[in-house]
């Protein structure tokens, strides 16, 4: 017995040393005062009337230490029949077949090469567990296929009367083992054994959420809340992770007390990732970030695996009330950069978090100024961002530093303008030059790129909906410069797909202006009111007295019209002449475009004639309409007002409205060149005189045959 003790001792030795202090190594004990120090934080012992009396639970009067290491020789497969009698807990069949069979339970094997003592711990067997806990105690020490103990397998499964009784088996087992052995003796101490993935059983029970085993692991063994699996994260960092301050406090805990701290001191304790605070941060936990401050203020400088300061990942995360928190303790972190150069302030701006913006702003007005490594200050970055840009650029113009920040221009000289034209912003681009009454429209970059000349030689020529309206609301702006630009357009022309691509485009605009033909020419022989009866007006309208009915037979007419016009014109673009088809797909948008909008208002007319007298149908019906010819507007007309050249600019006035109400946030921009405020010179000849064939238009595919220092400047028509 005594070689199996010895190898099940060294199996725990070689993941990690078990050995307790020197000091308890020369400390000797009774018996019942060893059992009561293992029991004693479990609450299994229990006070008497005229004394405290220590009991230990009964199902381990019977456990037989010297059974502990008595490891048998053979394992024997579990067949189906005392496999199902172990789920579901009998343990009286489970005796009947091991009698029949003449097999000892300690030698029984699953298919993951599990004990029937990890089966009954998965499943929740409570009874059965401590039966088998008590006659066979070697099974403690036995793994599975993955390394794990029952222990383990309780504790991921989150069975925490599971877990508190193997914790008193395995504590009575060690304080007898501690006594029997002499007081040079180690201690069992199974906490720290991990499985194949480097997991304790505490790691298996906080992956699991399953607090009240955590806290039953961490009353019986500290040592493990430090230790790190193969990923490098500790127990107590997956403790931070959920919150729970009474469980890291409890594994933080100095219960030596040694050198008179209340806490342990993590420098020396904790393996894998010491940034708590990101995990607390990350729980969004006031409590127990404000206890790490507290308790280790150093964690501040702290970063995690990606060069994070916890400043900037509270930024990240938008967690107004853990940045307040990190500012009160760590006054200059709004000033520290990231391993990439970033401060706090421009991921808030990034991640489009305004309230932490307006902190850093309030508390640290000259964070303002902070550049990026491609020295890009917060203006340059709310241009990506949507919505949050709006609210920015409000809280600096009320302030008065929108046009200190608007003028700005990093590395590859880019202005904010230059970065929202770029990135295809026009909402955006819109608010900034309302905000600086263009003074910065002529702003070159390091290129001699103007935006609007960005948005010109890098627009695509077939139709992209957030590309058209940001050229639109550039060529605006520059338009109003002298009176003579007012009638200069603002909309350019957009060249078909390629190909067999537009074929789906044309199929819906035919169907779509059929099916209004068709629509339209039936209502035309079925008008509201039906026809007069009489013989003077047999065969006339019963309502043609009303004006009403006039106005639905006018739109009625022009929609049907317009619909004809549409599927002609359709016809005429498939011929085969390719230089008719942009043309062709032009006119048919807008003439079924005006077609719909006849139809609605025919419609419209056609109710109000016939039930003019139903004075509250007519109410709804021109409060609907309203909202209905407004949303039809908005979703249908920009399009076909953005693919009809030669819009005047003065009429752009018309389509602030819309602008102000276009989503960039759904907008993801395509990839672009890096540097793409650089000159275009990668068009030139390398040292050996070839031309360098990295100088192409984006995603064209095509070599840049223009290959010029300056871009040529589109004129304007």
């Amino acid at each position: 017995m005594g070689s199996c003790e010895e190898a099940g001792i060294d199996r725990m030795e070689a993941q990690r040393s078990v050995v307790v202090s020197h000091g308890e190594r020369k400390r000797s004990y009774f018996p019942m005062n060893l059992i009561k120090c293992g029991l004693r934080s479990l609450g299994l012992l229990q006070t008497g009337g005229m004394g405290e009396t220590e009991s230990v639970p009964d199902y381990l009067t019977n456990l037989r230490v010297s059974d502990v290491f008595n490891l048998p020789s053979e394992d024997v497969q579990i067949d189906p029949q005392i496999f199902t009698a172990v789920c579901e807990g009998e343990k009286e069949r489970l005796e009947e077949y091991l009698k029949k069979r003449g097999t000892s339970m300690a030698c029984l094997k699953g298919d993951q090469g599990g004990s029937v003592l990890h089966i009954a711990a998965a499943c929740n067997h409570l009874e059965l567990v401590k039966i088998i806990a008590s006659e066979c105690p070697c099974l403690l020490l036995k793994p599975d296929s993955k390394d794990q103990l029952p222990l383990h397998v309780a504790a991921h499964a989150g069975h925490s009367t599971v877990v508190e009784s193997l914790v008193a088996t395995v504590g009575y087992v060690s304080a007898r083992l501690s006594d029997e052995e002499g007081s040079g003796r180690r201690r069992l101490n199974l906490y720290v054994l991990k499985n194949k993935d480097g997991d304790t059983p505490l790691h298996l029970a906080l992956k699991g959420l399953h607090m009240t085993s955590a806290k039953h692991l961490v009353n019986a063994n500290q040592e493990a809340s430090f230790l790190e699996n193969n990923d490098g994260i500790s127990p107590l960092y997956l403790a931070v992770g959920t919150g729970d301050l009474p469980l890291v406090q409890a594994m933080l805990e100095n219960r030596k007390e040694d050198g008179g701290r209340r806490y342990v001191d993590i420098d020396s304790h904790l393996e894998g990732r010491k940034y708590l605070l990101h995990a607390a941060l990350r729980a969004r936990s006031p409590d127990t970030l404000e206890f790490l401050l507290k308790e280790y203020p150093s964690l501040v400088d702290e970063r995690d695996k990606e060069g994070r300061t916890c400043l900037w990942f509270a930024a990240s995360e938008g967690y107004y009330q853990g940045v307040s928190i990190l500012l009160e303790q760590w006054k200059n972190g709004v000033y520290v950069s990231n391993d990439d150069g970033s401060f706090p302030i421009h991921i808030a701006v990034e991640r489009r978090h305004i309230r932490v913006v307006y902190l850093f702003l309030t508390l640290y007005p000259d964070s303002k100024h902070l550049p990026n490594k491609k020295g890009q200050n917060i203006v340059h970055i709310a241009t990506k961002s949507g919505i949050c840009a709006l609210f920015l650029f409000s809280y600096l113009w009320v302030i008065g530093w929108i046009n200190t920040l608007v003028e700005k221009q990093d590395e590859n000289g880019n202005s904010p303008l230059h970065e929202a034209t770029i990135n295809w912003r026009p909402r955006t681009l819109y608010v900034l030059l309302l905000m600086t009454k263009t003074k910065w429209l002529y702003v070159q970059n390091n290129a001699g790129h103007t935006a609007l000349e960005i948005a010109e030689n890098t627009m695509k020529d077939n139709y992209i909906f957030m590309e058209r309206v940001t050229l639109m609301v550039l060529l605006f702006f520059y338009a109003p410069i002298s009176r003579k630009s007012w009638w200069r357009t603002i909309t350019k022309p957009a060249k078909p797909l390629e190909g067999g691509k537009s074929d789906n485009y044309v199929d819906t605009l035919l169907v779509v202006a059929a099916l209004v033909a068709t629509v339209t020419f039936a209502a035309g022989f079925t008008i509201p009111g039906g026809f007069n009866a009489s013989e003077k007006k047999l065969g006339l309208a019963a309502l043609e007295d009303k004006p009403e009915l006039a106005y639905f037979m006018i739109f009625n007419i022009m929609a049907m019209q317009s619909s004809i016009v549409t599927i002609a014109i359709l016809i005429w673009g498939q011929l085969g002449d390719k230089a008719l088809v942009p043309m062709a797909f032009a006119w048919a948008l807008r003439s079924l475009f005006f077609s719909l909008l006849c139809m609605v208002l025919a419609f419209y007319w056609g109710v109000v004639v016939t039930f003019v007298n139903v004075k509250g149908v007519v109410i709804f019906l021109k409060v609907t309409y309203a909202i209905f010819l407004f949303l039809m507007l908005f979703n249908l007309g920009p399009h076909v007002f953005l693919q009809t050249p030669g819009i005047p600019a003065f009429l752009g006035t018309c389509f602030l409205m819309f602008v102000m109400l276009v989503n960039e946030d759904s907008f993801t921009t395509p990839a672009k060149k890096e540097n793409s405020g650089k000159e275009d010179s990668t068009a030139k000849k390398d040292n050996s005189g070839k031309e360098d064939s990295t100088a192409k238009k984006e995603n064209s595919g095509k070599e840049d045959s223009t290959a010029k220092t300056e871009p040529e400047k589109q004129e304007i028509n």
